[in-house]
């Protein structure tokens, strides 16, 4: 398979994306045509396929080269079922668990930004991390950005920190490692978790970090889940 047809591929994988056509000229990328169905701003999408062409394939690509067609879904006659309830076990797990949400990448030169979404007991938190940094230290913003959103449901009284972020081989699989150092009670303990790589490195870093912590967030002084936060505005 050429590395072309893996990106198109990748590129398949990401959210609202329908399908994914890469032109070169050589070995350089001219145009990335990308067909949507979904209303979401067409900026997000390229920003979208920008972050994962540096981030899984080392490619930096200028925004203008990716280009996005909109297609209007067909409409679906048939009747469609009522959802199913959620299983017991899966309800009472999401409550348990902090789960992801969403993690994006944005590049601007040589900086990037790191944004990553996660839910507990139904309420959603953003947290944000950004710094100059190559495609390893990309990694580590998206770790940090992962710890950033999960301070907003621990109490004051417990700091994480990103301690380590490590991409392995194991077993001819790709294994992402985080390791967090987790401060309470005038105590510091080093937390582990791991992640098999997918078709998403920044995905599963976030997953790497989550199992870092939650197994052991049920002992945790946490805050009370709260729909809204109201900070101060800025001026």
């Amino acid at each position: 398979m050429s590395w072309t047809t893996e990106a198109e591929n990748g590129i398949r994988g990401l959210p609202d994306v329908e399908d994914a056509r890469i032109l070169t000229e050589g070995d350089e990328i001219r145009e990335i045509h990308v067909i949507s169905g979904s209303r979401r701003p067409a900026k997000l999408i390229v920003k979208d396929v920008v972050g994962l062409m540096w981030a899984r394939y080392d490619r930096r690509i200028d925004h203008r080269v990716v280009g996005v067609v909109r297609v209007q879904s067909r409409p679906d006659s048939s009747p469609r079922p009522a959802p199913l309830p959620p299983e017991p076990e899966r309800a009472a797990e999401d409550q348990s668990r902090i789960r992801f949400g969403s993690v994006n990448l944005y590049l601007d030169g040589a900086r990037a930004q790191a944004q990553v979404e996660l839910r507990w007991k139904s309420i959603l938190r953003m947290g944000n991390a950004s710094g100059w940094c190559s495609r390893e230290g990309a990694q580590r913003l998206v770790a940090a950005a992962t710890v950033a959103a999960l301070q907003e449901f621990l109490d004051g009284d417990v700091a994480l920190g990103v301690e380590e972020v490590e991409v392995v081989r194991m077993g001819g699989h790709e294994v992402v490692i985080v390791g967090l150092a987790l401060l309470t009670h005038r105590q510091e303990k080093i937390l582990t978790g791991c992640c098999t790589v997918g078709r998403d490195l920044p995905q599963a870093v976030v997953l790497a970090t989550l199992s870092a912590l939650n197994r052991v967030v049920g002992g945790l002084k946490t805050k009370e889940p709260i729909e809204y936060i109201l900070r101060p505005a800025s001026t």
